[in-house]
């Protein structure tokens, strides 16, 4: 088995580095998945502030292009704080703790209201509008579960 992170002095530097599967993390034949030495490690890849969005949120991705997964991305817009829901007929209690909560796909970021079970197209949350929104989005990848050769660099 390769050696896929590094973790600490690699001799001159503290260092983060992670591979892609199955490449050895020491001498890598592929480019790494993380390291920290680079200074394109967390790289900003798009961003905007287009102040009000539609419940159906910004493609980020419309000058840039799609990176072919899932990035992680910061945002925040004037919505902050908690949201607490009282269902009197039910007696049922929703606490959302970070209400300016988005959801990101492959292409776009989209301002949510927290659901506590997902709906049926699997998404956590439902669209709402925002105001000031302004976000970055970063060149790390998001998409737990599915970081595989396939699904990253084909």
């Amino acid at each position: 088995m390769a050696n896929r992170i590094v973790l600490g002095n690699d001799g001159s530097n503290y260092v983060l580095k992670v591979s892609q599967p199955g490449d050895n993390v020491l001498s890598p034949s592929e480019p790494l998945i993380f390291d920290s030495t680079s200074v394109r490690s967390g790289m900003v890849y798009a961003g905007g502030n287009p102040g009000s969005v539609s419940s159906s949120g910004v493609d980020w991705s419309a000058t840039k292009g799609a990176l072919g997964y899932i990035p992680l991305t910061i945002s925040m817009d004037d919505r902050v704080g908690t949201i607490e829901t009282w269902n009197g007929s039910s007696l049922e209690e929703e606490y959302q703790e970070r209400a300016g909560m988005t959801e990101t796909t492959t292409t776009h970021i989209k301002p949510i209201d927290f659901r506590e079970t997902p709906h049926a197209d699997g998404m956590g949350g439902s669209g709402r509008s925002a105001t000031n929104m302004k976000f970055i989005v970063l060149r790390i990848p998001c998409h737990y579960g599915k970081m595989t050769d396939a699904g990253l660099w084909s």
